[in-house]
């Protein structure tokens, strides 16, 4: 996989220490002085940063700034030197999920500000999923029995699928999964394909028990008693998975 150009539909654009990769049309991003990495006002969600940026256009951006997770964010906040740079390796990744069928958000944009001895920090723009919230936000509204089950069985379908097309999500977290549970179809996006991995046919076995172990975590950390997430909802969701992937 090449990492060198942006993927089609995007261009890139330098202003200073920055290089951006933007999707048609979101030049605009460069003109917000708020999308800086510098500059931007954010507020902590997990390992990441979240801003919603109205765009002076009236379009709503969602602006994740990348931070360092695990020990080593004792010693290094926010500064990266893999390569290629993480913004523009997660850009391809969400990309081509899309391009497999992958229901995921917009991606507009990704920035990598470059410091000094090739380090640099990092943003990913996409467009705001309106409507739609995280998957434990959901859980704790204790929806009712019939929405859950349309909701679970919508989410297993998703995650088969995204099996299917051959994507590793690295971190596969209630919170990375997003919902829409207030319609007749009930809507699914997967997000933060930060560090995914993409396989030219579907996803061996031991990659996919790989990502339902880190969902499984994800629901024990969150929910350790069953409280919200019952045997009923298991069932379902793995019944749903197994006849789609």
């Amino acid at each position: 996989m090449i990492y060198a150009t942006p993927p089609p539909g995007f261009t890139e654009r330098h202003s200073g220490k920055q290089t951006w990769w933007l999707k048609a049309g979101w030049d605009i991003l460069l003109q917000e002085t708020g999308v800086s990495v510098q500059a931007a006002s954010t507020t902590h969600g997990g390992r990441g940063a979240i801003q919603r940026l109205v765009l002076n256009d009236g379009r709503v951006a969602i602006v994740r700034r990348y931070y360092r997770g695990g020990f080593v964010r004792h010693f290094v906040r926010d500064l990266y030197w893999d390569y290629p740079p993480r913004p523009f390796a997660e850009l391809i990744c969400t990309e081509i999920a899309r391009q497999r069928g992958v229901p995921t958000v917009e991606v507009l944009g990704a920035e990598v500000e470059w410091s000094t001895g090739g380090l640099y920090r990092g943003l990913f723009v996409t467009r705001e999923a309106s409507g739609l919230m995280n998957l434990w936000e959901w859980l704790r509204t204790k929806p009712t029995q019939p929405k859950r089950e349309a909701i679970l069985t919508t989410v297993a379908r998703v995650i088969a699928q995204l099996h299917e097309a051959g994507i590793a999500h690295m971190d596969l977290n209630l919170t990375n999964v997003l919902v829409q549970g207030d319609t007749d179809v009930p809507a699914v996006l997967l997000i933060d394909f930060d560090r995914a991995r993409v396989f030219s046919k579907p996803l061996p076995q031991s990659w996919c028990e790989h990502n339902l172990r880190r969902l499984r975590r994800s629901l024990d950390k969150l929910d350790p008693g069953g409280l919200l997430f019952s045997p009923i909802d298991l069932e379902a969701f793995c019944q749903a998975y197994r006849q789609n992937f």
